[in-house]
């Protein structure tokens, strides 16, 4: 089988968002962590925030190789799936616990829902055929 046109667009998104998301906190932890309102006090303020920029650095890039490598494409929606969906269970612990968030905070919790809500549609999709 080969990548459909609908998953390259898909994968296409994903990987530039990410790679873009991932280099900009890997280089510039500063700017990132001020997306969210983080204060980098202490130097492993800033190995938090770059780790975990790497990791979207990371799954971006498996969405540009997953364009070209059919074999990976199940994997890399999986992942996404099992990232974005730990990010879900923690901003829905923290509404909980922690009260309403602003509408920022709800913005990225749709984004990352849509997210989680494509790859699985994407799994599916390859499952039956």
């Amino acid at each position: 089988m080969k990548v459909t046109l609908i998953d390259k667009i898909i994968l296409l998104v994903l990987g530039f968002e990410h790679v873009g998301f991932g280099l900009l906190g890997l280089f510039s932890p500063l700017v990132a962590a001020g997306f969210v309102g983080f204060g980098l006090n202490e130097l492993s303020s800033y190995s938090e925030v770059r780790s975990h920029y790497s990791l979207f650095l990371v799954i971006g890039v498996m969405a540009f190789i997953s364009i070209l490598r059919f074999e990976m494409m199940g994997f890399t929606y999986k992942i996404y799936v099992l990232v974005f969906g730990s990010f879900l269970i923690g901003r829905f612990y923290s509404v909980f616990a922690d009260g309403m968030p602003n509408s920022m905070l709800w913005y990225v919790i749709l984004a990352e829902l849509a997210v989680v809500l494509i790859a699985l549609w994407r799994l599916k999709v390859l499952k039956s055929n």
